[in-house]
């Protein structure tokens, strides 16, 4: 059964990299670009009434970190993000590669996020920060700046309400509007319409199962409490 179930995750996994590597595109690379030069230029920042993939969504602060690239050869700039996404990709999936629960999800939740990796999309690098810090001290700063790319991510705190970390979900919640507050200088009348949830968002999931782990340390501080 379990080589079964394998087979058939790689399958649906393969069919979707097929797709994808078949229509490659970086739009969402250029539009991260575009916000930049705009940014530069003193151009309205958000903008509506163009292609989905060319809209800015984000914190200011990310266009602002855009901004070095806009002087660089578009090749250059390509490859190096392209690499950026290809090992946080390769991150985010390595702890799940340990059990035959966890290679299934793996590739029905990466080949996913390997779309989003065609559309160079930061989806990649935010799935990969938050699989790799929730389970840490630092989760809630991480979560809070992650908030400021991608506020579908800012749900993860209900796990720390349901866990009574005030603290934390005060953190991961203040981070991020301290980074959107910069957003109200700018001209907000054509921010664009959020856009609905799509099936590539479940790549978030993968940051599920460290989120329901305890940070680092807790349980042990916990256990000294109660001998206490």
């Amino acid at each position: 059964m379990q080589a079964v179930a394998i087979a058939s995750c790689v399958l649906i996994a393969f069919g979707n990299v097929v797709v994808v590597t078949g229509d490659w595109a970086f739009d969402d690379m250029h539009a991260y670009l575009g916000a930049a030069e705009r940014l530069l230029s003193g151009d309205p920042l958000y903008i509506s009434g163009v292609a989905t993939s060319q809209l800015y969504l984000y914190a200011p602060w990310f266009s602002a970190a855009w901004i070095p690239a806009t002087g660089l050869p578009i090749a250059v700039v390509e490859v190096t993000w392209f690499s950026v996404l290809a090992i946080a990709f390769g991150a985010a999936l390595w702890p799940y590669l340990r059990s035959v629960a966890g290679i299934c999800l793996a590739l029905l939740l990466g080949a996913l996020l390997y779309r989003t990796l065609g559309w160079g999309n930061v989806q990649p690098v935010v799935v990969a920060a938050l699989v790799w810090s929730l389970p840490t001290r630092s989760g809630p700063w991480v979560l809070g700046v992650i908030g400021s790319l991608k506020p579908l991510t800012l749900v993860a705190v209900g796990a720390y309400l349901w866990r009574r970390e005030w603290r934390s979900a005060a953190i991961a919640v203040g981070i991020a509007g301290i980074l959107w507050a910069p957003a109200l200088l700018f001209d907000l009348s054509s921010y664009p319409a959020p856009r609905s949830l799509n099936l590539y968002d479940a790549s978030l999931l993968l940051a599920a199962v460290p989120l329901l782990s305890p940070p680092s340390g807790t349980s042990r501080r916990r256990q000294t409490a109660a001998a206490g």
